[in-house]
């Protein structure tokens, strides 16, 4: 008989549990509220701290990018972070302007084989390192030795059905 996966219990806090104005910056997220573990919570929760203050326009800004956010696959998600990155890495002495205007500059053409070279790079399955981990702190494995350890046996040893040692026939003198 098949039984059904155990169900993994809501992290906290359930969406009840919300405040009313928390409730209304999260708005976008009803759908997808009781999913997300309670890291992705609190760092939801941090966003919506000051919302209420933010201006109409920036709230529908907010809500259309939560929007978006919450309709990628976790695939496209790592890749969003990834792009993001990236992005950070860039040197503020370089102007990250000008660059966004000589993208914008390209040709339609252009710009659309950088997005079809985008699309075909793969997402990698796991959310790659923002930083390098230190060498001192990668789990060292063993080398494997050339030789596995293997027994030599002569033909009629071993039973081929049961891989059972057969009993050696004695030796007459």
């Amino acid at each position: 008989m098949r039984t059904a996966p155990a169900t993994r219990a809501e992290s906290k806090p359930t969406w009840a549990e919300l405040t009313p104005p928390q409730q209304q910056a999260l708005v976008p997220l009803t759908g997808t509220w009781r999913v997300l573990g309670e890291a992705h919570k609190r760092k939801w929760l941090a966003l919506s701290e000051n919302f209420a203050t933010m201006p109409p326009a920036e709230q529908s800004r907010l809500h259309s990018r939560m929007t978006e956010w919450a309709a990628l696959s976790p695939q496209q998600r790592t890749l969003a972070r990834l792009n993001f990155a990236e992005a950070q890495k860039v040197d503020p002495a370089t102007d990250k302007r000008a660059k966004w205007e000589a993208y914008q500059a390209l040709p339609a053409e252009e710009k659309r084989k950088l997005a079809a070279a985008a699309a075909k790079t793969p997402a990698p399955p796991t959310a790659a390192a923002v930083k390098p981990v230190p060498q001192q702190k990668l789990a060292k494995i063993p080398k494997k030795k050339a030789e596995s350890a293997k027994i030599a046996v002569l033909p009629g040893q071993v039973d081929n059905n049961t891989l059972l040692p057969q009993p050696l026939a004695p030796i007459l003198p």
